[in-house]
């Protein structure tokens, strides 16, 4: 157990210290006080506003940002894992635990930061269009999908050795994957498609079966790359 707290001390320290944190969160907020500043004056719907930032600023810049730590969580640290476990300080389970935990914490915190206060000024000061159950279940799909895009990357370092690589196979499974499932009409499993629907979810709209769907989906895809994770990382070579 202290093992685990000591790595996920550590390894939070270090995402907090990260070149790309520094930057990741002005180029979250940047946009929202602008978005804010145009839906008081223009009197935009707060339904639209909030998906166009998901779509458009949050989404992508987090999902690059959740995309590289979480595809060096594992590689980029070879040496220091075997290290810490050849010499039995430390258990692959241990390890793995503490990198799940920070990673898609950190994430999850870095999202609920700039988007709670982000959601309560565009309710309060764009038009009024939304529900409170509408924005609170949106806001925790994207959430999820952020999550879920954490956990496969920590899948994909544990089974690449090349950071860069392990990057770019992620990005570009999230992305055709998702273009893909909606071209067949996957709605439920695509992320795309589950973007694109986002104002309707805001206001209210979208049918509970098909959030159920949602959730079920990509918890079930979540815990399965979670899974995967620990299982590659006890059969892995160090």
């Amino acid at each position: 157990m202290q093992a685990f707290l000591a790595i996920l001390r550590y390894d939070l320290g270090l995402l907090t210290r990260s070149w790309i944190t520094r930057i990741w969160l002005p180029l979250l907020i940047a946009p929202a006080l602008f978005l804010v500043a145009v839906a008081a004056n223009e009197d935009e719907l707060a339904s639209e506003t909030l998906a166009a930032y998901l779509a458009a600023v949050l989404i992508p810049i987090s999902g690059l940002a959740v995309a590289v730590l979480s595809s060096s969580a594992v590689s980029g640290e070879s040496g220091i894992i075997a290290d810490g476990i050849l010499s039995r300080s430390v258990t692959r389970s241990e390890y793995m635990a503490a990198k799940v935990i920070s990673r898609l914490g950190f994430t999850a915190a870095i999202y609920m930061i700039v988007m709670i206060p982000f959601a309560y000024l565009i309710i309060r000061y764009a038009a009024p269009d939304t529900s409170i159950g509408g924005v609170a279940v949106g806001l925790l799909v994207v959430c999820l999908l952020l999550t879920f895009l954490g956990a496969l990357g920590i899948t994909f370092s544990t089974l690449f050795s090349n950071v860069l690589l392990a990057v770019l196979g992620l990005l570009l499974v999230m992305v055709l994957s998702g273009f893909v499932l909606q071209f067949l009409g996957l709605t439920w499993m695509s992320t795309t498609a589950v973007v694109y629907g986002l104002p309707e979810t805001f206001r209210g709209n979208t049918p509970v079966w098909d959030l159920v769907r949602v959730f079920l989906v990509f918890s079930s895809l979540t815990a399965a790359a979670i899974a995967t994770s620990f299982w590659v990382f006890r059969e892995r070579d160090l």
